[in-house]
């Protein structure tokens, strides 16, 4: 298996020349001569024939480590390929898509059926090996496009549509490749060695009860064919660090404090001395927070939102939002996008503050000298995207949108990532120099709201909980019981608490309840410099509907926010007992052998 994977680093080293190896090339050739054969001759008597038919191959070979306290969790490396197929019965003005059917099973059927969304498939790929798994998972799309299709025709029977957006719009062939730089060579032994290293730091700091490195190096070979004539190849590499902490208060109230690197190379990512001093100092931050009170009551009022803590913000209240969905057809009816679909009906509205805006630059690979993780040249359609100014002075101009047209987006844009359109490389920018403001200024400006609105202190927040570490990593440290504050609220993990004269305390069981995108107007000054974290993102499109991923890699680019009323909540969940006894590091660091 290891032999394997080295050998395919120097396949993406090949393709970076333009010079395919050939079983890419014969890849390439069955997924067009399987995708010609059923377009001539895939039918069921009396029904449509397929109109669009595309293919996406999926060559990924990974290298995983999990060490703790100076010791491996586990550790592998794998090599998958996975085919996925888009199939449309109908017409571009009104297919099988767009209409949500639950007893159709969005990920390609159940046990008894032929899976066709992202199905795994033998990876020693020869001609004839992939054109036999093309064929079943193309019988399996169409005769589930076939009955959705047959579905959403009965529906709209009985139904008068007012909205006439067609369901797709074709393009014309085209043929792009994104092959620039191959991936590097990666020792999984050197890297876990150097984790084993910088993990037994842990074991300083007695107050921890779980601390774990995670290290996933993700390349993938992408190969697209499609129906039009379209056809894309490209190279999509990510690397990631994630280093995770958990213990409890006193009083049983479970907490932890979170930091997550995320690069297209290793050689992107910070060095391994930069690692260490970042364990280092999640560490003392969660010993602290351990030490520190928790707050009692409701908050309303300004906060400092400084760093990771502001990028997040961002990224989780009013980036999902900016992308174009499309409302679903049910037999119940149409099925308003619930889930961050507030801007739907917004372009050309005021959405944020009025000296700020929003752009994406999706191709941009740098952002000062912090290399961007999402960057890319070729979206999963085959479509090169453009830089967009999304947020112009406060007002709304653009979505992100993938093939799926809506009633104000009719046209790609190059978003599609991970199954549909989602957010990628975004800056949010302030327009006017007299909003800027140095570290001292606004907590001036923080003090001036305190008084006007006689509150006796404020807070600063510096750090978020990161969505993809809370359900993951943090959830099973703590065996599920972290307290997140339910839907809408964000756990905040590093909190001050300000007084009126310059007094501060660290404070701990703090949840930020933001109320959604409009928090943004109530931004009334911005920092001096730009912090980006590279995180994994939710996918705004549910994988549910479209059989894709769960994350995707975004870059967020945020000055320091200053938001005049925010409200934070204690949190109030019962918590789990701490254990009846000290660990044995306590032992160690009083003395006792």
């Amino acid at each position: 298996m290891i032999a394997r994977a080295v050998a395919l680093v120097g396949i993406i080293a090949v393709v970076a020349t333009a010079q395919l190896p050939s079983w890419v090339l014969d890849a390439q050739r069955a997924l067009r001569d399987e995708i010609r054969r059923s377009m001539d001759s895939l039918a069921i008597e009396g029904i449509k024939k397929p109109y669009y038919l595309e293919y996406t191959l999926r060559y990924r070979w990974s290298a995983r480590a999990s060490v703790a306290y100076g010791a491996v969790l586990d550790s592998e490396r794998t090599q998958t390929a996975r085919v996925t197929v888009g199939i449309r019965v109908g017409s571009p003005e009104r297919d099988n898509t767009n209409f949500f059917d639950a007893a159709l099973l969005f990920f390609g059927g159940g046990e008894q059926e032929e899976p066709y969304r992202n199905r795994l498939i033998p990876h020693e790929l020869t001609y004839g090996v992939l054109r036999r798994q093309l064929w079943l998972a193309t019988d399996a799309a169409y005769k589930a496009a076939v009955e959705q299709y047959a579905k959403k025709e009965a529906v709209l029977k009985n139904r008068v549509q007012r909205d006439t957006t067609p369901d797709f719009v074709l393009l014309p062939p085209a043929t792009v490749a994104d092959t620039a730089a191959p991936l590097p060579r990666v020792s999984l032994g050197t890297v876990v060695a150097h984790l084993e290293r910088i993990s037994a730091i842990a074991r300083e700091y007695p107050a921890l009860q779980q601390a774990t490195i995670t290290f996933e190096h993700l390349p993938e070979l992408v190969l697209f064919v499609n129906s039009e004539g379209r056809s894309a190849v490209k190279i999509h590499r990510q690397v990631g660090i994630e280093i995770v902490a958990t213990t409890q208060a006193a009083d049983g109230m479970p907490l932890a404090q979170t930091y997550a690197v995320y690069a297209r190379t290793l050689e992107e990512l910070p060095s391994w001395d930069s690692l260490a001093r970042a364990l280092r100092g999640l560490a003392q931050r969660l010993t602290n927070q351990a030490a520190a009170p928790a707050i009692e009551e409701p908050y309303s009022g300004p906060v400092l939102f400084r760093g990771q803590a502001a990028a997040e913000l961002f990224a989780q209240v009013f980036a999902p939002n900016l992308v174009a969905q499309r409302p679903q057809l049910s037999e119940q009816g149409v099925q308003q996008q619930e889930r961050f679909g507030a801007f739907q009906n917004k372009l050309g509205a005021r959405v944020m503050a009025e000296f700020l805006s929003v752009e994406s630059a999706p191709q941009q690979t740098m952002i000062g000298n912090v290399p961007a993780a999402a960057a890319y040249r070729i979206d999963d359609e085959g479509i090169q995207p453009e830089p967009l100014t999304l947020v112009r002075g406060g007002y709304l101009e653009h979505l992100l949108s993938s093939r799926v047209p809506t009633r104000r987006i009719r046209y790609s844009n190059g978003r599609s990532r991970g199954g549909g359109a989602m957010y990628d490389v975004l800056l949010l920018r302030c327009n006017d120099r007299s909003r800027v403001a140095s570290d001292a200024q606004l907590l001036d400006r923080m003090m001036s709201i305190l008084k006007r609105r006689d509150l006796p202190y404020g807070y600063i927040v510096t750090e978020l909980l990161n969505q993809n570490l809370l359900y993951t990593a943090v959830y099973q440290q703590t065996g599920g019981t972290f307290p997140s504050g339910g839907d809408n609220h964000i756990p905040a993990l590093t909190v001050e608490r300000i007084w009126r004269d310059g007094r501060r305390e660290r404070v701990r069981g703090v949840v930020v309840s933001p109320g959604g995108y409009q928090v943004f107007r109530d931004v009334v000054a911005v920092g001096r410099s730009q912090y980006v974290q590279n995180l994994l993102a939710p996918s705004v499109i549910s994988p549910y509907q479209t059989g894709g991923a769960q994350y995707v890699l975004a870059t967020i680019a945020t000055p320091d926010l200053l938001v005049e009323d925010v409200e934070l909540r204690p949190i109030e969940d019962g918590f789990p007992t701490p254990p009846l006894i000290p660990g044995p590091l306590a032992e160690r660091a009083g003395g006792r052998k």
